[in-house]
């Protein structure tokens, strides 16, 4: 069982980790909240990359 919770845990911060470059890439640094987006949750990365990707289309 710990296998398989530390890939899940693996796979999510890789997920994470890929929203995060992303944003970066497109020079964004914080939320529209003001937060920095490295203390994003990953659910709230991928909000902040769909509102970044929307405004920029």
């Amino acid at each position: 069982m710990g296998l398989l919770y530390q890939a899940v845990q693996s796979q999510n911060e890789m997920k994470r980790n890929f929203v995060l470059s992303k944003l970066k890439e497109m020079g964004i640094r914080r939320s529209r909240t003001g937060s920095p987006i490295d203390l994003l949750t990953y659910e709230e990365l991928k909000i902040e990359h769909a509102r970044a990707s929307a405004v920029r289309s």
